[in-house]
């Protein structure tokens, strides 16, 4: 029984299947093998591929008119399952034979494909800009489709002689799981910058020169990838309902607090609340809360701060503040004006300065009902250690 995938590589190396990147790419083929997944290995310096003319013919017409064998291997890569793009370091980039073969395929450079396929990179150097080389193989995978689950680089001057060759292995037999996955389960990985700067771009251009790219406009109105983002990436935009309320009550205490720090610096004020000590417990920081209360903070205030403490502890309280004075009384409040309802871990994490109590509460840390404003408060009445 044949594999039921196939990954086809496109080898730029003049050396063939003799090279290091021929080396490289049956790393990958060994931990595709084990997945059940063939591997085709173009050699691009056996193919008779001629330069690209620059004539703009593929830009009107979808397709190059010039007769030799970059078709039929643009045909392999469209009907793969997986690409890999593979080339030596020659003179800071990739070798004559990969740039002839993606120059000659700019009638698709234009016009994403309608696949998202995986892909991946595959650069070696005698020790300079391999790097630079996969992260350029990588961008190019979407002329034919794919997007890059990753790159394997590596160096070595002579043949098989690569520095830490245990360690090029074992990242080949992880990225060949990884494309293995992406494979079999039609993985997606996010978009990226690129991909919206791409398409804004080049959605831009060719609109822009519709008449001289027929082509391309013609391939971007059949895939409607004027009109979204969406559409381009094949993805959709996940829509939150977001409580704005949150976010301006928070907004409304910071310049609040700031401008009661600027009347204490102007007046010469020092704020009369004590620092909450150290607390075990979720309880007994409620005990010490009173304490910590700052007056000054909370004059014109009348408000009933209700606590409902939840996980390793379970216990209601809640807090009457009025006439500038703060008591803390056992059980609930008949009318409290702010429920808050919170793990006793979480609470004590607030009060010792380990987590800060709006981001834990926009983050869902802990719950609130009633009036939001007075939880922005809290920061000024109580002071903590």
């Amino acid at each position: 029984m044949s594999p039921a995938f196939q990954v086809v590589a496109v080898n730029g190396s003049p050396h063939m299947g003799i090279g290091n990147t021929g080396l490289m790419i049956q790393m990958i083929r060994q931990g595709l093998e084990k997945e059940d997944i063939s591997l085709e290995e173009i050699f691009l310096a056996g193919k008779k591929i001629e330069y690209c003319k620059g004539c703009a013919f593929c830009l009107e017409h979808a397709r190059c008119w010039i007769k030799d064998e970059h078709a039929g291997i643009i045909d392999k890569l469209s009907a793969a399952d997986a690409v890999i793009l593979g080339s030596p370091v020659y003179f800071f980039h990739v070798t004559a034979q990969m740039k002839t073969f993606l120059d000659r395929s700019l009638a698709f450079g234009h016009k994403p494909r309608p696949t998202w396929k995986p892909g991946l990179a595959v650069s070696v150097s005698a020790g300079m800009k391999e790097t630079e080389v996969a992260d350029y193989l990588g961008n190019m995978l979407k002329v034919y489709g794919a997007f890059s689950v990753g790159a394997l680089t590596a160096m070595s001057v002579g043949i098989g002689e690569f520095w830490g060759k245990e360690a090029v292995e074992a990242r080949a037999a992880d990225l060949a799981r990884d494309l293995a996955i992406a494979i079999k389960e039609k993985r997606r990985w996010p978009p990226t910058d690129r991909d919206l700067t791409f398409w804004r771009f080049m959605g831009g251009l060719v609109k822009d020169e519709r008449e001289l790219m027929k082509g391309d406009d013609a391939h971007w109105l059949k895939y409607g990838l004027y009109d979204s983002f969406e559409n381009y990436i094949g993805q959709g935009r996940t829509l939150v309902e977001v409580d704005h309320s949150r976010r301006e009550a928070w907004i409304k205490e910071m310049m609040e607090q700031q401008a009661e720090r600027i009347r204490q610096e102007r007046s010469g004020e020092k704020a009369e609340a004590k620092p909450v000590q150290a607390a075990a417990t979720c309880r007994e920081l409620m005990g010490l809360m009173p304490q910590a209360f700052n007056p000054t903070a909370a004059e014109g205030l009348k408000a009933v701060y209700q606590f409902e403490v939840g996980g390793d502890e379970n216990f209601v309280v809640h807090l009457t503040i009025a006439d500038q004075q703060c008591t803390l009384h056992e059980g609930p409040a008949s009318k409290p004006d702010v429920i808050i309802r919170t793990p006793a871990e979480v609470w004590l994490r607030i009060s010792r300065g380990e987590l800060e109590g709006p981001q834990a509460f926009m983050s869902g840390q802990y719950q609130v009902e009633g009036d939001l404003s007075l939880l922005m408060k809290l920061s000024a009445l109580f002071k903590r250690e």
